[in-house]
C-alpha cells in the first residue's frame, strides 16, 4: 500500500522550471526566446526581461531547445528532482552578425540605476499599433494622457507634462513646440521597437526639461545580416472609418568579416475621418499622416558611424463645436449635446485645424576603447513647422492664424568609462542646444509667442558602484540657458527682453536585492527648470485648445525635490507585485489659473493666466499579476495621485483622477496551427476628480463649470501568432470601449464641449520576414 501511494505521489509530482535567457557576451536579457521541451511537445517564451517559467513533471530528464531569431540555438538537458529548478541560459549571436562589432554600441539607452522605469517592449507595441505615442504609453501605471479633443494626445508622468517631460527620439531630444498642451509629440510610433518611461526626475542625464521624467524611443538596432528583413503593418478601425499602413525593409552590405554597411527604410501613412462619441459625430476630428525614415551605419571593429533621417507630417482637425460665437453660447455649450456645429460623418478636414511637419537629421560616431571606455558624439538638426488655422471670415480661411518655424541644433559628447577601483562605472557628458523660433509673416494676427532664439550648454557626471546585491549612484549636472526675445509691447514698440538662467540638478540613490524575489531601490533628486517661452510670453488666443492664454515674463525657475521608492516582489513565479511611491515639492510651480471667459472678435473663450505657487505632488503606482494556472493570468494596476497648491490652500489644477484597471489574460500555444493565441479582457475604472480646485469650478461668474463624473470602460483583444517559412504573421483584433460608454475625462481640455470617443473595432495585421 505504501509503495502504491509513493508511486501515485511521484506520478502527480510537478516542479517549476524557470530562469532567464541572456546574451553570452554582454549578459543582456533576450526577449521572446523560445524554451521548447520536445518530450512534452510544449514550451514557453521569455518575457521582455528574458525571464521564463513552465511547470513540468518531477523525477525526469528533459531535452531543452532554446532559440531566438538573432542568436544561435542551443540544446541542453535538465534533470528535475522534487525541488523547483532555476537555470539561466546564454545564447551566442548568429554567425551572420560580425563578431568583431563592438557590443556596447548596440546596447539600449541606459537609465540611471536607481530610477524607476516602465517599458513597452516590441511584443506590447505590436498590440498597440494604430495608437498614438501618448495613447500607447498611457497604458503604463503612472502615465496619463492629457488631451485636446479626441485627436491630440500628450503624455503626462506623475502629474507633469509638456516642457517638464523630455522626449528622446533615437538618442536625440525632441525639439518641437512641446510647450503646447495641444502639441502632440511629432514622432511616428512605428519607428520605435522599444519605448521606456523613466518616472523619476531625469534632469541629470537629459537636461532641465526632464524635471518630471523622460520618454525614450529606441528603434531596432541596425546589425550586420546576410539576409533582407522587413515588415508590413496594416491597421483598420471603425471609429473614424480609417486605416494605417506601414512598411519597413532592412539589409546589409557585408564588405568583409570586420566591415559592413547596414541600412533600413521605413514609411507609414494614416487617414481617418470624423471620430464618433457614443451618441453623436465629433465633427471635424479627422486626421492624416505621411511619414518616412531612413537609417544607415558603417561598422568596422571598434568604430561605428550612424546616419538617420525622419520626416513626420500630419494634418489634424480640431472639434468644430469647441469654437463658440459669444459668452452666452459658451455656457450653453456646457449642456449642448450633440455639440454646436455637429454634422454628418466626413473625411474632410476644415478649420480649425493644425498642419505640422517635423524633420530630424542625426549623425553619430561611436568609438570603443575597451581598455578604458567608449565615446559617443551625436549631432542632430531638427526643423519643426506648425500652422494652426482658425475659423475666419473675409476669405482668410486659407491663412494660418499661427505660423511657426523652429530650427534646432543639438550636439552631445558622451564618455562611458570602464569600471575602475573594482566596481565604479559611469559616464560624463557635454550638451549644446541652439534654437531659433520665428513667426512666419502673413497671418494677420498677433503672434501667440514671439520670435526668439535660445541656447543651452550643459555638462553632467554620473557614477555608480554596483555589487552583487546592492548598488549606489550619484550624479550632478549644470546648465546655462539664455533666451533672446524680439516682440512688440503694448505701445507697438519693438523690444528685446533677455533672460539668463543657471540650472543645477543632482541625484543620489541606490538599490538592494534582499533576495531573488524581493528588490528595493530609491533615489532623491533635485532639479531646476527655466520657464518656457509660452509661460513667459503667451499673449492671446491659443486656437487649438480654444482658450486665451496669457504669460508672465517675471516668472522664476521651478525647483523640484523628489523622493522615489520602488519595491518588487515575486513569489514562486506566480505572484508578481511592484509598488512605486513618490513625493515631490516644487517651488515656483508654474500652472494655468482659469479666469472669467472673454469675448473677442473671434468668439468667446475661457481665459487662463500663468501663475506660480509652492506645490506638493505625491502618489503611488501599484502593479500586480497572479498566474492561476499555466497561461491564465490576472493583472491589476492602479494609480493614485494628489497635488496641492500650498500657497493658496487649494488642489492643483489638471491633476489626474485616481484609476484602477484589471484584466484577465489567457494565452494558449500550438493550437490550430497558431504558435500563440492571446485573449485579454480588461476593465478601467477612472474615479471622479473630487479634488478639482475651486478656482476652476467657480472661476466663471455666470455658471459653474462641471467636473466630469467617474466612468468605467471595458476593452477586449485577441492576438494570434503564426509561424511561416522564414516569416511570422501576427493578426490582432481589439474592441475599445466595448459597452459604448458615454463619458468625459477631466484631462481633456475640450471636455466642456463633447464626450470622449465611443466603441471602436480595430484589426491589426503584422507580417515579419
Amino acid at each position: 500500500m505504501m509503495i502504491a501511494q509513493f508511486g501515485l505521489a511521484q506520478e502527480k509530482c510537478s516542479a517549476l522550471f524557470s530562469g532567464q535567457v541572456l546574451s553570452e557576451v554582454e549578459h543582456q536579457p533576450i526577449a521572446f526566446a523560445s524554451i521548447y521541451l520536445p518530450a512534452l511537445g510544449d514550451g514557453v517564451q521569455t518575457d521582455e526581461n528574458g525571464y521564463f517559467s513552465i511547470k513540468i513533471s518531477c523525477h525526469d530528464k528533459y531535452e531543452v531547445v532554446i532559440s531566438q531569431v538573432e542568436f544561435q540555438s542551443i540544446t541542453t538537458y535538465i534533470s528535475v528532482d522534487i525541488q523547483n529548478l532555476k537555470k539561466d541560459f546564454y545564447l551566442e549571436q548568429k554567425n551572420n552578425i560580425l563578431s568583431a562589432v563592438s557590443v556596447h554600441s548596440h546596447k539600449r539607452e541606459e537609465v540611471l540605476l536607481s530610477n524607476v522605469e516602465s517599458v513597452l517592449s516590441t511584443r506590447e507595441l505590436r498590440k498597440l499599433k494604430g495608437k498614438s505615442l501618448s495613447e500607447s504609453v498611457s497604458t503604463l501605471p503612472g502615465v496619463y494622457n492629457i488631451k485636446t479633443g479626441p485627436g491630440i494626445n500628450k503624455p503626462m508622468i506623475h502629474g507633469l507634462y509638456g516642457s517638464r517631460i523630455q522626449v528622446v527620439n533615437n538618442e536625440v531630444s525632441q525639439m518641437g513646440q512641446q510647450w503646447g498642451v495641444d502639441h502632440a509629440p511629432e514622432i511616428d510610433p512605428f519607428v520605435a521597437s522599444r519605448i521606456t518611461i523613466v518616472k523619476g526626475a531625469s534632469s541629470v542625464k537629459y537636461g532641465p526639461r526632464a524635471i518630471g521624467g523622460a520618454l525614450l524611443l529606441e528603434p531596432e538596432p541596425l546589425l550586420p545580416d546576410s539576409l533582407i528583413h522587413g515588415s508590413l503593418d496594416l491597421v483598420g478601425f471603425t471609429n473614424g472609418r480609417g486605416g494605417i499602413g506601414s512598411a519597413m525593409i532592412s539589409g546589409s552590405f557585408l564588405l568583409n568579416d570586420e566591415k559592413s554597411i547596414n541600412w533600413r527604410l521605413q514609411s507609414s501613412a494614416k487617414k481617418s475621418g470624423d471620430l464618433q462619441a457614443a451618441n453623436y459625430n465629433l465633427t471635424n476630428t479627422g486626421s492624416e499622416e505621411l511619414n518616412f525614415s531612413a537609417a544607415a551605419n558603417y561598422i568596422k571593429q571598434d568604430l561605428q558611424a550612424d546616419l538617420f533621417y525622419s520626416r513626420f507630417s500630419t494634418e489634424i482637425g480640431i472639434l468644430r463645436g469647441a469654437h463658440i460665437g459669444n459668452v452666452d453660447n459658451f455656457f450653453e455649450a456646457l449642456d449642448q449635446r450633440p455639440p454646436f456645429f455637429t454634422e454628418d460623418f466626413s473625411y474632410e478636414i476644415n478649420n480649425p485645424k493644425q498642419n505640422v511637419v517635423h524633420q530630424l537629421l542625426k549623425a553619430k560616431v561611436h568609438l570603443d576603447r575597451s581598455d578604458y571606455g567608449d565615446f559617443d558624439f551625436i549631432y542632430a538638426y531638427q526643423q519643426n513647422t506648425r500652422q494652426e488655422f482658425d475659423v475666419r471670415r473675409g476669405g482668410r480661411s486659407n491663412k494660418p492664424s499661427v505660423d511657426l518655424q523652429l530650427d534646432s541644433h543639438v550636439a552631445k559628447l558622451l564618455f562611458h568609462h570602464e569600471p575602475v577601483w573594482g566596481n565604479l562605472s559611469g559616464e560624463i557628458g557635454l550638451d549644446y542646444e541652439y534654437q531659433n523660433n520665428k513667426n512666419v509673416p502673413g497671418t494677420g494676427t498677433t503672434p501667440l509667442i514671439p520670435n526668439y532664439s535660445s541656447f543651452q550648454i550643459g555638462t553632467f557626471i554620473n557614477e555608480a558602484w554596483a555589487e552583487e546585491n546592492w548598488s549606489l549612484e550619484a550624479g550632478l549636472r549644470f546648465d546655462a540657458i539664455g533666451i533672446d526675445v524680439l516682440k512688440f509691447n503694448e505701445d507697438d514698440e519693438l523690444i528685446n527682453p533677455q533672460h539668463q538662467y543657471n540650472m543645477f540638478s543632482g541625484i543620489v540613490g541606490g538599490g538592494y536585492d534582499f533576495s531573488a524575489n524581493l528588490k528595493y531601490k530609491s533615489n532623491l533628486s533635485w532639479s531646476q527648470r527655466a520657464p518656457s517661452i509660452n509661460e513667459l510670453y503667451s499673449q492671446g488666443l491659443h486656437h487649438s485648445v480654444a482658450a486665451i492664454e496669457e504669460g508672465d515674463d517675471q516668472l522664476s525657475p521651478e525647483t523640484s525635490f523628489k523622493w522615489l521608492h520602488s519595491v518588487q516582489y515575486n513569489h514562486k513565479e506566480k505572484l508578481r507585485v511592484k509598488v512605486d511611491a513618490y513625493a515631490s515639492r516644487i517651488q515656483n510651480y508654474i500652472y494655468l489659473e482659469p479666469e472669467e471667459p472673454r469675448l473677442t472678435i473671434r468668439g468667446a473663450f475661457p481665459v487662463y493666466q500663468y501663475r506660480q505657487t509652492l506645490a506638493d505632488i505625491f502618489g503611488m503606482d501599484i502593479m500586480g499579476s497572479y498566474e492561476f494556472f499555466h497561461h491564465l493570468t490576472f493583472n491589476t494596476k492602479a494609480s493614485i495621485i494628489r497635488g496641492n497648491d500650498i500657497s493658496n490652500e487649494l488642489p492643483l489644477i489638471f491633476m489626474p483622477a485616481d484609476r484602477w484597471e484589471n484584466s484577465l489574460n489567457w494565452r494558449i500555444s500550438n493550437v490550430l496551427g497558431f504558435k500563440e493565441i492571446d485573449f485579454a479582457l480588461s476593465g478601467l475604472q477612472v474615479f471622479e476628480q473630487f479634488r478639482a480646485p475651486i478656482t476652476e469650478t467657480e472661476a466663471y461668474e455666470r455658471a459653474t463649470v462641471p467636473v466630469p463624473e467617474g466612468y468605467f470602460i471595458t476593452n477586449f483583444s485577441l492576438d494570434t501568432t503564426r509561424k511561416l517559412e522564414n516569416a511570422q504573421l501576427n493578426v490582432g483584433l481589439s474592441i475599445y470601449n466595448l459597452m459604448n460608454t458615454d463619458y468625459t475625462d477631466y484631462l481633456n481640455r475640450l471636455r466642456f464641449y463633447a464626450a470622449e470617443t465611443g466603441r471602436n473595432f480595430e484589426l491589426r495585421i503584422n507580417y515579419i520576414f
